[in-house]
């Protein structure tokens, strides 16, 4: 039977999937609750990682290492960093990178570009192709793909969301999807992140969130 993890980064984000498939067992390691749950001829194992880097990226590592999933998704929300992606469209991360790291992208430090900490990473492939037309053709939201960038902070001034935007050419930003993707790509397991717009990442961030956040 396939194998797949679901990870998000707060509890609402997975209420859907708890709801309509009831896990049938939970496992507990240190911080965190892993519930298994049937969908036809997949297992899926999902868990809240809590917000932010690191927390995103312990709880991704210890998915894979306990549980070894075929292919492993990070879902939930994100604040749009382009006027054209409005709250409630859905973003599919093409490539992910951290925003908060000195030079960022940049490459002039040829050992962060080694261990991936200013790389820019790829999504995988063959999961991103499939999912993005399958979305396409069955969702009733917009979709977008591209450049999504995390960091450590909340987003929500219009300075800081433009400097991100033009910086790295970014249309997306939240807390936890860049770690997910490289302790993903470090571990070779293909995965994919797909959010939910909940704001625009600007001086109305909490104004948005109220409509789109829940």
């Amino acid at each position: 039977m396939k194998r797949i993890g679901i990870i998000a980064a707060w509890q609402p984000e997975l209420n859907y999937l708890h709801e309509e498939y009831p896990s049938r067992k939970v496992r507990k390691i240190a911080a965190w609750e892993f519930h298994y749950h049937s969908i036809n001829n997949l297992e899926i194992i999902s868990v809240i990682s809590g917000v932010g880097k690191t927390n995103c990226s312990s709880c991704t590592q210890l998915l894979i290492s306990e549980f070894r999933p075929d292919e492993i998704y990070m879902t939930g929300i994100c604040g749009s960093l382009s006027d054209s992606i409005k709250g409630g469209e859905i973003v599919i991360a093409r490539q992910m990178l951290q925003h908060d790291v000195t030079n960022a992208g940049k490459g002039d430090d040829v050992w962060d570009l080694y261990t991936g900490r200013t790389s820019i990473i790829d999504g995988d492939n063959s999961i991103f192709s499939d999912f993005l037309n399958f979305a396409i053709n069955t969702s009733e939201h917009k979709i977008n793909n591209g450049m999504f960038i995390s960091g450590d902070q909340r987003i929500r001034e219009d300075v800081l969301r433009s400097s991100l935007s033009s910086t790295h050419n970014a249309i997306a930003v939240d807390q936890e999807i860049a770690s997910f993707s490289y302790v993903s790509y470090v571990n070779k397991i293909p995965f994919l992140c797909v959010k939910s717009v909940s704001d625009q990442a600007d001086n109305k961030t909490i104004e948005d969130q109220k409509r789109f956040k829940l």
